[in-house]
């Protein structure tokens, strides 16, 4: 996978273009939202609601650790350690054989490849992980929304970045009655999708500094670990 394409993944904050939640997987509709009903759109009160409690639940997360797995356009799956501290800050490390570290240390996001020696940086703002990592989200302030449905269990909502800083659509998945976010899908400009599966979910009541570090990224690769 591009440079890109993985900094979109995570969006991660990183398919082909599709009605959301079309896939079957044979996933428990507790863990994976293609296994729930299919979506219904919401409209007028539901849909401000929906959005009120989708705002609330990501506002609520300011330390989060846990792990994700990551499904690739041509459907590999890669998993991993995920960090989030908002605002701002994020960091991704994919279990062997990836040799990948991504971070955002709330302005720059640097994806490191421990077996290339390499590390590319991007915008914090010109990624997808900016809508969820902002200090204050209001989903419809801060982008344009094309869907907020319900599937059984699931809220979803689609956004755009109404700036065009950011390529591409994000889509947010909240499971159950307190709107717990649990996945994310990114569409990008090539139509290709990437979908993020967080489990395992922690609030830590403080995180090591140095995981949104990028000089011990790039230094010391895994950080402290």
């Amino acid at each position: 996978m591009n440079r890109r394409a993985i900094l979109f993944a995570v969006a991660a904050l990183t398919a082909l273009e599709a009605p959301a939640l079309a896939q079957t997987d044979q996933l428990h509709p507790r863990t994976d939202p293609n296994a729930g009903l299919a979506p219904v759109d919401l409209a007028g009160p539901d849909r401000d609601r929906a959005l009120g409690q989708a705002n609330a639940s990501l506002n609520a997360l300011q330390r989060v650790q846990g792990h994700f797995a990551q499904t690739a356009p041509n459907h590999t799956v890669s998993s991993g350690t995920f960090y989030m501290q908002r605002p701002g800050k994020l960091r991704f490390e994919y279990d062997p054989p990836a040799a990948l570290v991504i971070v955002s240390d709330g302005s720059v996001v640097a994806e490191r490849n421990q077996a290339m020696r390499t590390t590319d940086r991007t915008p914090l703002r010109s990624t997808p992980l900016y809508f969820f990592l902002r200090s204050d989200i209001d989903l419809a302030r801060d982008s344009r929304i094309t869907r907020v449905a319900r599937a059984g269990d699931w809220l979803l909502i689609s956004v755009i970045d109404r700036s065009g800083e950011t390529d591409g659509r994000l889509t947010l998945f909240f499971y159950g009655p307190d709107a717990e976010f649990r996945c994310w899908d990114v569409v990008d400009v090539t139509g290709s999708r990437t979908r993020v599966m967080l489990s395992d979910l922690t609030q830590p009541a403080s995180l090591d500094p140095s995981l949104f570090r990028l000089d011990d990224v790039i230094s010391r690769g895994h950080g402290p670990h």
